[in-house]
């Protein structure tokens, strides 16, 4: 299934699902139902596509997933509270990353050998909190914080 892109906004650079597609109604499901503005990977990597969607809670407390399929596995959580946040696994690595200008980032990454990566960012920005988890391909840390930076 190929993923298509389209604006409304001739001047946009950041492409959203194309109208009409399940993406699109995956993604108009959340910012309808949220309370929040919802966010969207503007650089995803290569085949990822939106898969689904969850709207959890009530305000203060609400929390939106965006679920993504391609050469990651991959949830883009935005929240009204800070994520959980689970002692590192075994063999993992923590850094903390200046993200954006006064936001840091904590990235924890782990490889177990197998060919796949775990990712797990979150970060806090402008009273909200937003959370990538990823797993795929080792050594793919910047599309992770591409990806992040991206979300528009």
């Amino acid at each position: 299934m190929a993923f298509t892109c389209s604006s409304n906004d001739a001047t946009s650079a950041c492409p959203t699902p194309g109208p009409g597609s399940d993406e699109d109604q995956f993604l108009t499901d959340a910012r309808s139902r949220a309370t929040f503005q919802v966010l969207f990977p503007c650089k995803l990597p290569g085949a990822e596509r939106l898969i689904g969607s969850a709207v959890n809670g009530a305000p203060p407390r609400q929390r939106v997933e965006l679920i993504f399929n391609g050469p990651f596995d991959m949830i883009v959580r935005q929240s009204q509270f800070p994520p959980a946040v689970n002692p590192d696994p075994t063999g993992a690595s923590r850094v903390d990353i200046d993200l954006f200008p006064n936001v840091r980032a904590t990235l924890i990454e782990r490889y177990d050998g197998s060919r796949h990566t775990e990712y797990q960012l979150y970060w806090e920005r402008n009273a909200l909190f937003y959370e990538v988890q990823a797993e795929g391909p080792p050594l793919q840390r910047d599309a992770i914080l591409t990806l992040a930076r991206s979300l528009e």
